[in-house]
């Protein structure tokens, strides 16, 4: 269920917001791929809204499995990020706020006109705030009309640039049209408008460090992530983020040290199990413990198909070939894209001693937009397959 979750819920308790270059495409990946539209940040509120006291406590920092009333599962990001949302009892609405709620009710049902009409008579009742302009963002980003959307901040900020939610706004937009360098220059301007040695700030830190990930320079997201960590060392977030960018620079014994973290503080957290337990499989540290991991985080998710696909690299690690088998055919089935998925099925095949299964599913593998990294390792598969 946590798949259906708006971003705002994720970012705002704080739990996952990495994409994965790994060729398994762990948890994160599908959790964050392609929602990085967080354009909504509460005008005149705390950076960190979900350290105000009197916050929702059915939203955890420490627990991404927090029950949730099932009506904010298809709301948008703007529910969680503006003005008063997320506290047990918000104030009476005044009319500017029953507008706000009512624009994102129609945002929630796909009447973009509708909206957008309705923020932006929000934004005439606030004209001190962006809380409308940014909602217009919002309904534009959600019809893929992102470029528009930037646009438009950004000329909200020329006209406003002492409002650091227009910055964080276009930094977070920029994050999803892959702009990093603007991404990174939007929060550093936001930055130099808070506490840098606030807890606030770490979210900040935390997002920077993303850019910096996905832009490829990982030494500078370890860095940066390694601040926030300092922070607020305690931020399943931050430990996630800087796990895997540890992870993907290599530095695996470091990575395992924060997913322990992780578990230590949430001993539930199946993103954390999942990922430990591929990596001590896969570099065959510990399979059983792989394996104890893996199964509880499939206990813990049963229906994601990233955790099956971990059980089952630990199965093949195991030289248990049917047991993987059995594992990969079924994610195949779910997502017959993903090179990934139908690479680990043929790695499975061919050690059980099916050549030509094995060779068919790599060669379909290949056909299904793989990552350098993993077209490598087909090639290496296939080669070995005609020995």
């Amino acid at each position: 269920s946590f798949k259906t979750l708006p971003l705002a819920v994720i970012l705002c308790c704080g739990v996952l917001r990495c994409r994965s270059p790994d060729s398994r495409a762990p948890l994160v990946q599908r959790f964050c791929e392609g929602s990085q539209s967080l354009v909504f940040w509460g005008a005149g509120q705390p950076l960190s809204c979900r350290r105000q006291s009197g916050a929702a406590n059915w939203v955890s920092d420490c627990n991404y499995r927090s029950a949730m009333p099932s009506s904010f599962k298809t709301l948008p990001l703007a529910v969680i990020l503006c003005c008063g949302v997320l506290r047990c009892q918000p104030p009476a609405p005044n009319p500017a706020d029953a507008l706000f709620q009512s624009a994102v009710g129609q945002l929630s049902q796909g009447r973009y006109q509708e909206a957008e009409e309705s923020f932006r008579k929000l934004a005439e009742l606030e004209p001190t705030t962006s809380r409308g302009m940014l909602g217009i963002a919002e309904v534009w980003t959600a019809q893929k009309k992102e470029g528009d959307a930037l646009r438009m901040l950004q000329a909200e900020a020329g006209k406003y640039p002492a409002r650091p939610e227009l910055h964080f706004g276009i930094g977070n937009l920029a994050m999803r049209t892959a702009q990093y360098d603007l991404a990174i220059a939007e929060f550093l301007l936001v930055l130099d408008r808070v506490d840098r040695n606030s807890k606030g700030a770490a979210d900040l830190y935390l997002r920077m460090g993303e850019a910096y990930r996905r832009k490829g320079d990982l030494d500078f997201a370890i860095a940066v992530l390694g601040h926030a960590q300092t922070l607020q060392p305690a931020n399943p977030a931050i430990l996630t983020a800087l796990a895997f960018t540890l992870e993907s620079a290599g530095q695996r014994q470091a990575a395992g040290d924060q997913y322990r973290k992780i578990l230590e503080l949430d001993p539930k957290n199946a993103l954390a199990l999942n990922n430990l337990a591929f990596m001590l499989a896969d570099s065959g540290t510990d399979p059983g413990l792989a394996l104890a991991y893996a199964h509880r985080a499939r206990q813990l998710l049963p229906n994601e198909p990233t955790i099956t696909d971990t059980l089952g690299w630990v199965y093949l690690k195991l030289n248990r070939p049917e047991d993987a088998i059995t594992l990969f055919r079924e994610v195949v089935q779910k997502d017959p894209r993903r090179a990934a998925y139908r690479y680990h099925l043929a790695a499975a095949l061919e050690l059980k001693g099916d050549h030509a299964e094995a060779r068919k599913e790599s060669e379909a593998a290949l056909k299904s937009n793989p990552s350098k990294d993993e077209e490598e390792k087909i090639h290496e598969l296939l080669r070995k397959i005609r020995e």
